[in-house]
């Protein structure tokens, strides 16, 4: 047997039914489009409910369980907006130990990461700005960041996919800096004999040597990243990070994010460059410590908000800005450190709190960037109509894509009439292609809709082109 029939196996194997909701018949033209695009009924399970009645109208294969990918997200993100607020914020403090003579402190730097799971590259220049604007410019001692609010379990980047500088492979920290991933400029200068290929990085660290061995070619650009090979490795106490592969003259500019680098390097590859940007020196090194007892606290640097981070969670569908919140959930409902085990607990409890719990949930990270993740399209279901009534419906409804205009859905529907009548979270994975939200209909009612799609072609455009002719179905009622 080979790989992909394992994996199979393994989805098929889980989806026993239980006796949560009696399946209904499909309507004649969803079971006519299941077999249209070549799929069978035992690898759908559908959920779609009226929230004016609160009353199923499709429940098929609905109380089996699938998994789910990047839609459990919305288990996530809903307990987190319930439990947090929508107006929750995180903070990233800054402090220093010694004197400070001048602009010289004469001693340590400390940064205190509480889990921020949007500090950007811009973020944290700024942050480094506003040190600089209190007084410090140069370091005698050494730069420490402090990341023990979180204790994440040990991760081996590649074991999900073999990918291991692929950025949604990145695992949570308590003081995650440009969701460690480095940019990659890449940009063809035509003004030589020969056109060039040049790879600049973001920032450019000074210890970081890029070899490239990418050929120019001919030819449209189509999707350039998958010709795009990297690896990375210390050379001589060097980053050295060798491209090959291919890359298109037609693609002209583009932007590769990869992880190049563990948690502790990327945090001074990324400190040094934008330090020395503004100025400032270091003397000491820059490593992972705690903050002392006594030590100076100076900034307190807030995040954006919960709602907006839930945005772009459930937009643009980000594996470690999820788990970065279900970290956050295990820290503030047990106390720090935040783990993964105290996430799922904390998520299980509010589940059971509001009688939406299954014995056979499963969870995993949060994310769904796993094989082992499960629910049921009823549970989902049911999720989705409680969280349309609660006060924070509108925050969570706005971070769900919309049909042809934004994240996952931007170029969905395209000149079609049901453009922005959907909010929908999708997910997509070998093997799995799934979708969640609600859908506005052609007169003005609102549905709660659900399909949980696994299938060894479940990933193909022939599922994509199943959930839009479900949202097209419920658009028309």
């Amino acid at each position: 047997m080979n790989y992909m029939s394992c994996v199979w196996v393994v989805f098929f194997c889980v989806l026993g039914p239980t006796t949560a909701i009696a399946d209904n018949r499909l309507p004649q033209s969803l079971a006519a489009a299941i077999q249209n695009n070549g799929f069978k009924d035992d690898g759908i399970g559908i959920y779609i409910q009226d929230v004016a009645s609160g009353k199923p109208l499709v429940t098929f294969n609905a109380d089996r369980f699938f998994n789910p990918a990047s839609v459990i997200k919305l288990v996530t993100t809903s307990a987190a907006l319930d439990r947090l607020g929508v107006g929750y914020q995180w903070s990233t403090e800054v402090s220093y130990t010694g004197t400070i003579e001048g602009d010289t402190l004469k001693g340590d730097l400390y940064f205190h990461g509480n889990g921020d799971p949007y500090l950007t590259p811009e973020r944290f220049w700024l942050l480094l700005n506003r040190v600089a604007i209190f007084g410090i410019r140069h370091i005698s001692g050494n730069v420490i960041f402090d990341d023990s609010y979180f204790k994440p379990d040990p991760i081996d980047y590649g074991a999900f996919d073999g990918q291991p500088y692929r950025s949604y492979n990145v695992g949570p920290n308590a003081i995650l800096v440009g969701f460690q991933a480095t940019e990659f400029h890449l940009s063809i200068d035509y003004f030589r004999a020969e056109s060039e290929l040049h790879i600049t990085p973001f920032p450019d660290s000074p210890r970081m040597r890029i070899v490239n061995n990418i050929k120019l070619i001919d030819g449209g650009c189509g999707p350039w990243q998958k010709r795009v090979n990297l690896d990375s490795r210390l050379v001589a106490e060097m980053l050295q990070v060798t491209f090959s592969g291919q890359y298109a003259r037609d693609c002209d500019k583009k932007t590769l994010y990869r992880r190049v680098m563990d948690t502790d390097d990327h945090f001074r590859h990324f400190l040094l460059p934008l330090w020395q940007q503004l100025g400032g020196s270091v003397e000491g090194s820059v490593h992972q410590g705690t903050v002392p007892a006594g030590a100076h606290e100076f900034l307190a640097d807030p995040s954006i908000s919960l709602a907006e981070a839930v945005r772009f969670i459930n937009k643009f569908s980000n594996n470690v800005m999820t788990r970065q919140l279900l970290l956050s959930l295990g820290a503030r409902s047990s106390g720090p450190p935040g783990t993964t085990a105290k996430g799922l607990i904390a998520i299980k409890k509010w589940l059971a709190e509001k009688q939406l719990d299954d014995p056979a949930l499963q969870l995993d990270n949060g994310a769904g960037l796993s094989r082992d993740t499960r629910i049921s399209p009823a549970l989902l279901g049911r999720l989705l109509y409680y969280n349309f009534q609660q006060a924070y419906m509108p925050e969570f409804m706005a971070s769900l894509p919309v049909t042809g205009y934004d994240g996952t859905m931007a170029h969905r529907f395209e000149n079609e009439p049901v453009i922005g009548h959907a909010h929908i979270k999708t997910g997509l994975l070998d093997f799995v292609q799934t979708m969640a939200g609600y859908v506005t209909t052609a007169s003005g009612k609102r549905y709660v809709v659900v399909l949980l799609h696994n299938d060894p072609k479940a990933h193909t455009k022939a599922g994509e082109r199943l959930q839009d002719e479900v949202i097209r179905w419920v658009y028309h009622l």
